[in-house]
């Protein structure tokens, strides 16, 4: 990949009004999670039941969005194929817009149902999105250029959910000299403007004709769920990337759910320590989706999956065994944290493990892409879709669960090890097997 193929990227129709709208949802799905998470975990805010622990309280409002996600997807993976899918991209974004209008209320008025019901909304407009971007980019680019546009989206999307982490986090919590505007609000009327760039960006997308306009959708969840998952099983070439797919946003919902909870509560940090870890943590996983840009030079790149995920678990096995439980009272400020004898040993964990998750997905996602028939590749990306969010849904039901048992903090950590070790020994069993054909 060069400089110059990526920029033939951006200067297309066909790939930039995508890239805009993409990261502007990113950003919004992120802002208005955080903030509510933040609100319940640091600003004291009552979320459903006080007597629910603080980590079950994180787990169910990512839950929230999760949960429409997977029964709405296997819907919207039969309607792209069967709708021109420039113009799901459009009515997606304008219901965004409305969606940010509601989540606005939600902030000025500071209550966490009507944040609740945005969440939901954002997680049913988002199935109709994801498996619309991932038919329509091998529609609209060549071969060739899928490892860089997925690097290019996947690269900065890690990056924009950093500043809807930080952004969330921060605002959220912050006081300001005004009886207007508090944090909360400015954070809608953020969300807000985003919502709008995202519409605009959606406006301009080229067409993209359906490959089966007669097609018959069924529209029962549970049968499209089922019916979805039988076609992708025909598909294994298809298939298996999709399963690794789901396993990195399975670890990476371990982590977000858990880093928040485990720095006030465990390591005695405030929300200042939480944002420097996730800025660490995005834009490692930025890194190691640009390094893929690089390395793998528009093949498939087989080999960079097995390093990736043989990276995460060495660095993720340190992590289990390097954290211990602060003495300190109270909860620690940035300072301290630097002066710790263990945060370097940390930090290198947590960005080592976050590069080689960049390297480990993106070369998965161009995989599935490019593999599937474009004629069905609608209803496989959203085969991709339910596994990926089963795979979030499981862990924050486990999560959940644990929250209410006597498990040590750093157990989590080890869950990520003894899985992902688990797709180690396969991906490098299947690059052998490749080898062994070459």
């Amino acid at each position: 990949m060069s400089l110059k193929s990526a920029g033939q990227l951006f200067s297309s129709r066909r790939f930039w009004p995508l890239f805009v709208l993409f990261q502007a949802g990113t950003f919004n799905d992120n802002v208005l999670k955080n903030s509510l998470i933040a609100l319940v975990t640091f600003g004291g805010m009552v979320f459903l039941s006080p007597d629910l622990p603080r980590d079950g309280l994180v787990a169910m409002a990512a839950l929230l969005f999760t949960l429409p996600f997977l029964l709405l997807c296997t819907i919207a993976g039969q309607i792209a194929d069967k709708v021109d899918r420039a113009l799901i991209l459009k009515w997606v974004k304008r219901a965004e817009a409305v969606i940010m209008c509601v989540a606005a209320l939600g902030f000025f008025l500071e209550n966490t149902y009507i944040l609740a019901f945005s969440l939901l909304l954002m997680g049913a407009q988002s199935a109709f999105f994801s498996p619309t971007k991932n038919a329509v980019l091998p529609q609209w680019l060549d071969d060739k250029d899928l490892i860089t546009a997925n690097g290019l989206m996947s690269g900065f999307q890690f990056f924009t959910i950093l500043l809807g982490m930080v952004i969330g986090i921060k605002l959220a919590l912050m006081s300001v000299d005004s009886s207007f505007w508090t944090g909360p609000r400015i954070v809608s009327v953020i969300m807000l403007i985003m919502g709008l760039i995202g519409w605009a960006a959606a406006e301009m997308c080229p067409p993209a004709p359906a490959p089966q306009p007669n097609l018959k959708v069924d529209y029962n969840p549970i049968s499209s769920i089922i019916g979805v998952l039988k076609t992708s099983l025909e598909h294994m070439d298809v298939f298996r990337p999709m399963l690794g797919i789901a396993w990195f946003y399975g670890f990476s919902n371990i982590l977000i759910l858990v880093l928040p909870v485990f720095v006030a509560d465990v390591l005695k940090y405030n929300q200042d320590v939480l944002t420097i870890i996730l800025v660490a943590s995005t834009l490692s996983i930025l890194v190691g989706s640009l390094l893929c840009l690089v390395l793998a030079r528009g093949r498939e790149a087989l080999g960079l999956v097995a390093f990736g995920i043989c990276g995460i678990v060495i660095f993720t096995l340190d992590l289990y065994l390097s954290t211990k439980v602060s003495s300190h009272e109270g909860l620690g400020d940035l300072a301290a944290f630097k002066a710790a004898q263990g945060t370097p040993r940390f930090m290198i964990d947590i960005i080592g493990a976050s590069v080689c998750a960049g390297l480990y997905v993106v070369p998965l996602q161009a995989m599935a892409q490019r593999r599937a028939d474009p004629k069905l590749r609608a209803r496989l990306m959203s085969a991709g879709a339910v596994l990926l969010n089963a795979a979030v849904n499981i862990v924050t039901f486990a999560l959940i669960g644990l929250s209410f048992t006597s498990m040590r903090p750093q157990t989590p950590f080890l869950a990520i090890v003894l899985v992902s070790l688990i797709v180690a020994i396969y991906t490098l069993r299947r690059v052998w097997q490749l080898r062994g054909k070459a």
